[in-house]
């Protein structure tokens, strides 16, 4: 079969969706499968490391004739949902002019991605939909948290926008593939998502190179410190990752103890933020701010502890790594982390949000090297047992064959 991989957002990333793209491509191709990968080049949407691009220029005219006051209020009088919408536009536009009659299967990874897809897909070519965290849940955090405005974010448009969306993407899917249950409940009772046509696939990872890779040194080494034990956190650096969550129960375990550094591995919009709140709590020397890495496997291999403090979260590719390198795994029980992570089993779970837990969970482990090896061990069992790359690609093709069957059925 000829797939196409398509997005919405940005590729490359350094987010769990880039993550999936590359693993279900490398899959598929192992098996024979001829797969494309497009997404926003933020001046252009593009088929990745292929010669097809359509700049977003080429459209900026005839948007800025059609999306007027007079002809769309509610869309042209918000910048956000002006500048979603018009991408959403662009995509479909650009995905027109590539052509999409070449393809067998399209997987959107996006509900963004579907909805744009399926007005200018042919009919005959089934439309399957990851979705691989809710994008309004996230956009309605960010709104919460948004000390500059006063308004109710259940009132905003920008929540509405996205709401909607969650709708109409899951609803115009032929099918549905998420990651965890958690997911499941939220995209059916609060997005009215069509609880049929979803199947449940966890997310997996390639784990001969995964493991190859944790003996790779990089050309630019973090040498780990003698003496201590390492902690590390791989993700963004934004809010809803929770990091500031770490940062505060760091802040108390470095009044007990100062045999430990923490690592946070990874970028974002809130690093100099977390930097500067470092410096305010005087943990500046023990927290290592890495930015992003080619060798988080190696760096895997370094540490003894694995933190995730999400405050929203489907199934952590981070937390499948940690799993892969024996690390136990004090992590918060948002979303489907309480799937992914057994509490006293492979890792131990705190409320989201609750740094004095997070810090009494670090503080055990530190305390007690073979419970942390106990945990340890228990998690790489358990991910070489359930994340088989073979084994997400095999019902990934079940998925795709079946619907290709149903399409030249009906």
């Amino acid at each position: 079969m000829k797939i196409l991989l398509a997005t919405y957002f940005q590729i490359p990333h350094v987010g769990g969706v880039w993550k999936y793209m590359l693993q279900v491509k490398q899959g598929l191709e192992q098996e024979g499968h001829q797969v494309d990968l497009f997404g926003n080049g933020l001046n252009r949407f593009y088929i990745f490391n292929g010669n097809q691009e359509v700049p977003k220029v080429h459209f900026k005219e005839m948007f800025d004739h059609k999306i007027t006051p007079a002809t769309a209020p509610l869309i042209a009088e918000h910048p956000w949902v002006r500048g979603a919408e018009t991408d959403r536009y662009n995509m479909e536009l650009s995905l027109a002019f590539i052509g999409l009659d070449q393809y067998d299967i399209i997987h959107a990874q996006d509900v963004l991605a579907a909805a744009a897809i399926k007005r200018i897909k042919p009919e005959r070519i089934p439309l399957v939909t990851s979705i691989h965290a809710s994008a309004a849940l996230t956009v309605l955090d960010m709104l919460k948290n948004n000390k500059t405005s006063s308004e109710d974010p259940m009132s905003s448009l920008v929540w509405k926008y996205y709401k909607s969306m969650e709708y109409l993407g899951s609803s115009v899917s032929d099918k549905i593939l998420l990651a965890s249950e958690w997911l499941k409940e939220v995209m059916v009772h609060q997005f009215r998502a069509p609880s049929e046509r979803i199947a449940l696939i966890p997310y997996a990872i390639d784990i001969p190179f995964f493991h190859s890779s944790m003996r790779t040194v990089s050309l630019n080494p973090i040498a780990k410190p003698t003496g201590k034990t390492v902690i590390i956190s791989t993700s963004r650096l934004s809010y809803e990752k929770g990091i500031h969550v770490l940062l505060n129960a760091l802040c108390r375990l470095y009044v007990d103890r100062q045999d430990w550094e923490c690592w946070l591995v990874g970028d974002g919009d809130k690093r100099k933020e977390y930097e500067e709140l470092c410096l305010r709590m005087g943990i500046q020397s023990a927290v290592r701010f890495l930015g992003s890495r080619e060798d988080v496997p190696y760096l895997l291999s370094q540490a003894e502890i694995f933190a995730m403090p999400s405050l929203m979260e489907t199934l952590s590719y981070s937390v499948m790594e940690a799993q892969l390198a024996g690390l136990p795994i004090a992590s918060s029980s948002a979303g489907g982390l309480k799937e992914a992570v057994r509490h006293n089993v492979d890792g131990l779970l705190s409320p989201p949000g609750d740094a004095h837990v997070l810090y009494l969970h670090l503080g055990r482990l530190l305390s007690d090297p073979s419970f942390r090896r106990r945990l340890g061990d228990n998690a790489l069992a358990w991910a070489l047992k359930n994340r088989s790359l073979q084994t997400m690609v095999k019902r990934l093709t079940e998925v795709y064959s079946e619907q290709v069957s149903l399409k030249k059925q009906s």
